[in-house]
C-alpha cells in the first residue's frame, strides 16, 4: 500500500546500516511510500547510547516537526523503552524490528542458560515488554510471526512479516558483471569441486554436520574440498572435531568484510546453507542462502517449514533433512555430479 503524503519514518537504533536486515526493512517501507531518516548512535553503553539518541531525536525535532514514527531497528531490544516515551507526548506509532527472541536465541537455541535460570526469565520479559510497547513488531519469516504471537502473546494484526532479501548491489550473478562473463567454468579450472560455508558458528548453523558429511565424502571423492569461513561460539568445538574426523579435505578461515562476501560466494562451486535441529532453525531462512541464490550458485539448505516458504526444493534451493550428514553428502554428490555432466 502506498502512502504518498506520508510522513518519514525514523531509524531509531545502532544498527549495522549495511546489514541486510537493516536493507530489507529499510527497502519494504519504502516500497509502501515512507522515507527513511537516521537516528543512528555508535556510542558505547546503554547509558550512553540512551543519551545520544536522545539528543539526536531532539535535533531531528527542529527540522522534521511531522514525523510520526519510529522505528526500533535491529538489534535493539533494550531501545523500546526510551522510544516508547518519545511517541507519548505527542502521540507517535512505534515500530520494532524485532528480527529474533533474545529468550529463543540465547536459552532454546544457543543454551547459554536453562530454562529455569534468571538470566533466561530477564530475557523472556525483555522480550515480552518491548514486543508489548511497540505499535507493531517487524518479523522476518511467518513461522517467526506463529512463534512471537504464541509466546509472548501478541495479537497477530500487530505483527508484520518482512523478509530479508539479498542487497542487488553486492549479490548478482556473474553474468551482470561483464568483466566477468566468458570465464571458463570454476571446477574446470581447479580440477576441484568448491563447497563453500561462511557462518558465525552458532548452534543453529549445524556446522558439525557438514564436518560429518566431508568425512563421509573425502575418502572416494577427494576432489571436493570445504571451506568453512568465519568465527564464533563453536569455533573451536568445530576445530577439535575436524582433527578427531582428519579431515583433509576442510579448511577453516577467518570472517571476512561484507563487501569481500560476494566475491568468496562466486568463486565457488555450492554454497551451504544451515542444517542445525532447534526448534529456531525451523523458523528462519539464512542470509547466506538468499546470497547463494543471488549470486547464482547452488546451495543446499536444510528442509524447514520457513525454507518453504519462498523457496521450491530443485528449483530455487536444494533442500536436505536437518542434522542429517548421510543425506546433506548425498545431496552434494548429486550437484557435484550434475555440473560435471
Amino acid at each position: 500500500m502506498k502512502h504518498s503524503l506520508a510522513p518519514p519514518i525514523v531509524a531509531f537504533g545502532y544498527h549495522d546500516r549495511e546489514s541486510p536486515r537493516h536493507w530489507s526493512v529499510c527497502k519494504a517501507l519504502r516500497e509502501d511510500g515512507y522515507d527513511i531518516i537516521e537516528c543512528h548512535t555508535e556510542t558505547q553503553g546503554l547509558l550512553g547510547k540512551y543519551c545520544d539518541l536522545w539528543k539526536k531525536w531532539r535535533a531531528l525535532q527542529t527540522t522534521h516537526y511531522t514525523l510520526l514514527t519510529i522505528l526500533v531497528t535491529f538489534p535493539g531490544h533494550a531501545l523500546v523503552p526510551i522510544a516508547w516515551l518519545l511517541t507519548r507526548f505527542p502521540r507517535r506509532k512505534l515500530l520494532f524490528d524485532a528480527f529474533i527472541s533474545l529468550y529463543d536465541t540465547n536459552v532454546c537455541d544457543r543454551r547459554r542458560a536453562p530454562r529455569w535460570h534468571p538470566r533466561a526469565w530477564l530475557w523472556y520479559i525483555v522480550d515480552f515488554v518491548s514486543c508489548h510497547l511497540a505499535d507493531e513488531v517487524i518479523l522476518d519469516t511467518e513461522e517467526h510471526k506463529k512463534y512471537f504471537v504464541k509466546t509472548f502473546f501478541l495479537k497477530p494484526e500487530r505483527v508484520r512479516v518482512i523478509y530479508l532479501q539479498a542487497r542487488p548491489d553486492l549479490f548478482f550473478s556473474e553474468i551482470r558483471n561483464p568483466c566477468l562473463a566468458g570465464r571458463q567454468a570454476k571446477s574446470e579450472i581447479r580440477n576441484s569441486f568448491e563447497v563453500l560455508f561462511y557462518g558465525s558458528y552458532i548452534p543453529l548453523h549445524g556446522i558439525e554436520h557438514i564436518l560429518r558429511a566431508a568425512a563421509i565424502l573425502q575418502d572416494r571423492f577427494p576432489h571436493i574440498h570445504f571451506r568453512i569461513v568465519g568465527s564464533g561460539q563453536e569455533h573451536p568445538a568445530m576445530q577439535a572435531l575436524a582433527r578427531e574426523l582428519r579431515l583433509q579435505n576442510t579448511t577453516f578461515l577467518p570472517s571476512v568484510p561484507l563487501s569481500e562476501l560476494p566475491g568468496l560466494i562466486r568463486s565457488a562451486d555450492l554454497c551451504l546453507g544451515i542444517f542445525g535441529t532447534s526448534s529456531k532453525a525451523q523458523r528462519v531462512i539464512p542470509h547466506k542462502v538468499l546470497d547463494a541464490v543471488a549470486c547464482g550458485i547452488p546451495v543446499i539448505t536444510a528442509d524447514t517449514i520457513a525454507m518453504r516458504e519462498r523457496f521450491t526444493d530443485g528449483k530455487d534451493v536444494f533442500l536436505c533433512k536437518p542434522g542429517d550428514p548421510q543425506d546433506l553428502a548425498r545431496t552434494i554428490l548429486r550437484i557435484e555430479h550434475h555440473r560435471s555432466v
